[in-house]
């Protein structure tokens, strides 16, 4: 019949990750109940004077009182320095009753709901997110690190609360009754004579604890945030092939101004294998990956050297001012050491200030893409490649040669290609335009036909996109035996791996000027 294990719990809240603000549980045994409420710190004594709440569960709506003949409206009913942090919203059955978090604590850390959970995320800078209140049945659970940055910044005390009534069996022997009181902490055990009406003994834990706030310079918003970190990264190598690290801090980079003379540049080129720029092509919900550059929504962009083969080149002060510090951090896992210089385009877009063409043949290939479907709107009413919908609609943010020679990247690229070539060939409005049907016609049959019936377009076959999905479709195959390295070796010879995909894409770009200069566009690269 002991209250240990509430007592446990109770003391151990705001020491942990995350900190339980409500909680309740009513049954035969037991009726138990933790709530929360802000207070004003100078007011500690006063509430520390007896273990009760200072408010009731559904405290927080607004309303008006009445006394000595006025009116008043009240906003959240926060009485005597304290405010209801956790609101109970109740509607006696007419609804599914259900609880809130003080929508000024949801502002301050500008949290979202999550539609599928009802929990409340919290959106970093970064592009990362972190659970920060959770709703479990009866327990809202709230990241301690937030409550305090919270408190910090209001300079309020957290109050939590209990209320926990055991029950024993008939003639057992209750414990003694018992009191702690401390700077913080009031609480007491009451051990009552009867319980009505079932006559069985209990014992009630009742109380109250107060955690104060930290310095405001702790609440970890501006102008109080945490001071900015600058890694450093690998910008050469020193006479004995060791590697040379700089940070890259702004601040401490040389200019063409004479600033920190002895410094490294701010233009100085750091290397990174391509791999870097996976994790944003894997979420281009949130991240895109263009010619040139690297964003996460609009959230922050960084300047990127992405027309090499194999490798990402950024300038040292660029990653120091542009990317967050967790993706510094990152970006750090993937440092490989100078070899090369930056690319052409790279050179001439920075330093000479020129409008560059990438030379990359993926880079091309977006361009010419979105060329072909603007040329053949404005001819025909209608692109001729629907753009993709639903789980699709990020489908072109993922087109790209490989990052590697893996066969998970071989694959993803030619699923690609294929779903933006030919699934998505705007097969209705091409059969419109034929002379004649035929039964059981598939998407490309028809473009070539097509592609015969037009004068304009007459000399132009459709070979690359048989070739692009009879690779696809061996792709795709579960079990891969000889008939699949028996299409490979008819469509790429000895190629494999990134090099395929190079030379297929460049035969699908060739195939997009052709048509983009047939219909009366211009293709310059």
């Amino acid at each position: 019949m002991e209250q240990d294990t509430q007592l446990k719990l109770f003391r151990s809240l705001s020491a942990g990750p995350w900190t339980i603000l409500k909680d309740s549980e009513y049954g035969d045994h037991i009726n138990f109940g933790i709530y929360c409420a802000l207070g004003d710190p100078a007011r500690r004594s006063k509430f520390l004077a007896d273990p009760g709440w200072d408010l009731t569960a559904t405290s927080g709506a607004p309303g008006f009182s009445q006394g000595g003949g006025e009116t008043t409206y009240h906003r959240d009913w926060s009485e005597d320095g304290v405010e209801p942090f956790v609101l109970q919203r109740e509607f006696y059955g007419a609804r599914e009753d259900y609880v809130e978090i003080q929508q000024e604590f949801r502002l301050f850390h500008n949290l979202a709901v999550d539609k599928q959970t009802g929990n409340l995320i919290k959106p970093h800078d970064d592009g990362s997110e972190e659970v920060a209140v959770k709703f479990d049945g009866n327990q809202v659970l709230v990241r301690t690190r937030l409550i305090k940055q919270y408190m910090a910044a209001r300079q309020m005390d957290l109050h939590i609360y209990i209320d926990s009534v055991v029950y024993g069996s008939r003639g057992e022997t209750m414990p003694e009754e018992w009191t702690i009181e401390t700077d913080n902490t009031r609480l007491e055990l009451h051990t009552p004579q009867r319980s009505f009406p079932s006559d069985k003994p209990f014992s009630r834990l009742l109380g109250k604890k107060i955690i104060p706030p930290g310095p405001i310079e702790t609440c970890g918003v501006w102008p109080f945030e945490a001071p900015e970190e600058y890694p450093e990264f690998i910008i050469g190598e020193d006479e004995h092939g060791r590697p040379v690290r700089h940070t890259c801090d702004p601040d401490q980079l040389a200019n063409y101004f004479g600033k920190n003379s002895h410094a490294p540049h701010y233009l100085t080129p750091v290397h990174f294998r391509k791999e870097v720029l996976q994790k944003y092509y894997d979420r281009p919900e949130l991240y895109s990956v263009s010619d040139g550059g690297v964003r996460c929504a609009a959230l922050w962009s960084c300047r990127i050297d992405n027309d090499h083969a194999d490798r990402v080149i950024v300038f040292l002060g660029d990653l120091g001012r542009d990317l967050p510090a967790s993706e510094r951090d990152y970006w750090r896992g993937f440092m490989i050491t100078p070899d090369t210089k930056i690319s052409e385009t790279n050179f001439r877009r920075s330093f000479l200030g020129q409008f560059t063409d990438p030379k990359s043949v993926d880079l091309i290939f977006r361009h010419r893409y979105d060329e072909v479907n603007e040329a053949w709107s404005n001819l025909y009413g209608w692109p001729l490649f629907r753009t993709p919908e639903g789980p699709d609609k990020h489908l072109f943010s993922r087109l790209r040669l490989p990052l590697n020679d893996s066969q998970a990247e071989f694959e993803s690229s030619i699923r690609v290609l294929t779903q933006l070539l030919v699934d998505a060939l705007n097969e209705r409005q091409i059969e419109s335009l034929l002379s004649s049907k035929e039964s059981n016609e598939r998407g490309i049959s028809k473009l070539g036909r097509l592609f015969t019936q037009e004068q304009h377009l007459a000399e132009i076959d459709v070979n690359v996109l048989r070739s692009l999905q009879e690779v696809r479709s061996k792709v795709t195959a579960h079990r891969k035996g000889s008939d699949y390295e028996k299409v490979l070796d008819k469509n790429f010879g000895t190629r494999r791996g990134r090099e395929a995909v190079e030379v297929l894409m460049q035969d699908l770009l060739d195939w997009l000027s052709k048509i983009l200069v047939s219909i009366g566009g211009s293709a310059s690269s």
